[in-house]
């Protein structure tokens, strides 16, 4: 909501010099400044009741005095001109006006030279003051003596009282104004409202700022001197100010209140921002089935529509994939996105030189094949999980082994993975895959969810743990990179290890390679290729049933951590194809693309 702008008190003090006519063109002047919250204030004394005969002014002041008459003549003009009426009070006749004509009166104010007239005091008694406002002016006051003078005034019941600095020396100095007091007294006496009364030269530009200041210090409440004409004004003129620079003063507090109005971001504010902003648009074409990658996109101003990072980055965070082809330099939106259909899919044959038929060796009375697809089903975010094999007879068998239909079943290319794999998508409509070999009992659910998250956040073509426990890892691939590794190589030679084909083409493909939490890292041997490896794993299964404990990740890893003989019947068993040496240079060889 806007700044609510401060009361401005205009006080006329005598610089009417005991002209009634000047005084009443001056409510007629400063009442059409069109500004709402402003009061007059009024000087009502007797001079006998304010000082002595001897006293050095006297022989002035005593030519500025008002009857009664003249006094409610002078109230009800400025109440009909919409100013509210404040009296400055100095003596008991003060008093009188003020209770005569009570009910236009909103407020008045003691000066610190008067805090102590008891003659004043004793007359206010006698006046309900209770939908009154009192200020006090503090300068020259401690703390304590503030204390003291609330302590006098608040048996009054007034229903506000304002402390207010600023004191009168013709003109002020900028150095003697201390701000700095707003904030101890307000600190100090948090209930009281805040005001100020400055007596800056008026000639200085500042003394129309100063109130401003003030104002943005804590001050609700603003007096100021004025008169018609500082040259043709012989009392009180030094920091008076006349009725077009108390316009000029007041239309500053106008605009300085639009500084504080509206939302916290402007429409223009929003406006320009959008006009402005730097999208990113794609440094290169991309297809559909793809991710954005920061390697994908430069950042130009545009008048295209378009995401900014953080859009593009939540929706991706989302699991969105490009479902609409993108060409080079264009910005992206939302509609280009769509929700994939991600599979786990899981490879297995029945061929198996080292162990014989090892895809349906029981462990601890369930098949090896269906322990992998019962926790490729335990997967997050996977719409299907699909058991692959070849058309070869002998595979066949596999069909029976897919947990009643709870995994689907495909057959395909017997020798080219990644075409069984493709086959696979087509059919079921896949987008992303979690590719899981079916060697693998304790795939883990836990890793695959880590990086499904981390392959579309990075916005990769591939993702895979960097380290891990052999067998407990599953892998990432968007279908449009497997695709297009078969329209750059025709046939895949020894797809099988279809994991090269994106690591030794970075250049080609986005490969994201991440750190799992330690929780889920050992150098433990999860892999079915040994008989060792099958005894290994029937002891941790049992260890399993015999504490009731389900196979998630981190029961394995309990297990084997407190029973290492376990994981030492396999353990001395490496991966050929990460220690043949010959192998590892034909694969290389075989699995870099070259364009």
């Amino acid at each position: 909501m806007r700044h609510s702008l401060p009361y401005i008190i205009l006080e006329t003090a005598n610089f009417h010099g005991g002209d009634f006519e000047i005084l009443k063109k001056a409510v007629d002047a400063f009442s059409g400044l069109g500004y709402g919250k402003m009061g007059i204030k009024f000087h009502a004394f007797k001079p006998d009741n304010v000082m002595l005969q001897d006293f050095s002014w006297y022989g002035i002041i005593k030519n500025f005095y008002f009857d009664e008459t003249q006094w409610k003549e002078m109230i009800d003009l400025s109440r009909e001109k919409g100013l509210e009426i404040w009296l400055d009070l100095f003596c008991v006749y003060g008093v009188e006006i003020l209770s005569k004509n009570l009910e236009n009166i909103r407020g008045i104010k003691f000066q610190p030279s008067i805090l102590d007239n008891l003659e004043i005091l004793d007359a206010l008694e006698k006046v309900d003051l209770r939908d009154k406002e009192l200020i006090i002016n503090v300068s020259g006051l401690e703390l304590s003596g503030i204390e003291k003078a609330l302590e006098r005034f608040l048996k009054f019941g007034f229903k506000r009282i304002i402390l207010q600095c600023g004191f009168q020396d013709y003109p002020t100095k900028v150095e003697d104004t201390s701000l700095k007091k707003l904030e101890i007294i307000k600190a100090a006496f948090p209930s009281m409202g805040l005001g100020y009364a400055d007596h800056i030269d008026a000639t200085m530009g500042f003394a129309r700022q100063f109130p401003v200041y003030a104002w943005l210090g804590g001050c609700e409440y603003l007096e100021k001197h004025i008169c018609l004409n500082r040259g043709e004004t012989k009392y009180d003129f030094n920091s008076a100010l006349e009725p077009s620079e108390v316009k000029e003063m007041v239309e500053e507090f106008w605009m300085v209140s639009e500084c504080f109005w509206g939302d916290f971001i402007t429409e223009r504010e929003k406006a320009y921002y959008k006009k402005t902003l730097q999208k990113p648009v794609l440094k290169h074409g991309l297809n559909v089935g793809q991710l954005v990658s920061a390697s994908d996109m430069l950042f130009r101003r545009t008048d295209k529509p378009g995401m900014n990072t953080q859009e593009l980055k939540e929706l991706q965070e989302g699991y969105y994939i490009l479902g609409t082809a993108k060409a080079k330099h264009e910005p992206l939106l939302v509609t280009d996105y769509k929700k994939p259909r991600v599979g786990a899919i899981v490879a297995a044959r029945m061929k198996s030189s080292r162990l014989k038929q090892k895809a349906i060796l029981p462990i601890h009375g369930m098949s090896s094949i269906e322990r992998c697809l019962d926790n490729c089903l335990k997967f997050k975010f996977t719409d299907e999980v699909i058991l692959a094999t070849s058309t070869t007879e002998e595979d066949g068998v596999l069909g029976n082994y897919t947990l009643d239909g709870r995994a689907k079943f495909w057959r395909g290319d017997p020798e080219d993975v990644i075409s069984r794999y493709l086959g696979a998508c087509d059919k079921y409509g896949i987008d992303v895959i979690i590719r899981v070999t079916g060697d693998c009992p304790c795939i883990s659910p836990e890793i695959a969810e880590f990086i499904l998250k981390a392959h579309f956040e990075s916005g990769a073509d591939f993702t895979e743990p960097k380290q891990f426990a052999v067998g407990s890892n599953s892998q990432i691939y968007n279908v449009e990179a497997l695709k297009r590794v078969i329209q750059l190589v025709g046939k895949a030679d020894y797809s099988e290890h279809m994991t090269l084909y994106m690591v030794n083409n970075p250049k080609i493909f986005k490969v994201n390679r991440v750190d799992l939490p330690g929780e889920l890292v050992r150098d433990y041997r999860l892999t079915l290729d040994y008989q060792e490896d099958l005894d290994m794993f029937n002891a941790l299964y049992d260890k399993l049933a015999e504490q009731e404990l389900d196979s998630t990740l981190i029961n394995i890893f309990k297990i084997l951590d407190a029973h290492p003989e376990i994981p030492a019947m396999n353990g001395h068993k490496t991966l050929v194809y990460k220690t043949d040496q010959d192998l590892i240079r034909l694969l290389n060889e075989k699995t870099t693309i070259r364009i």
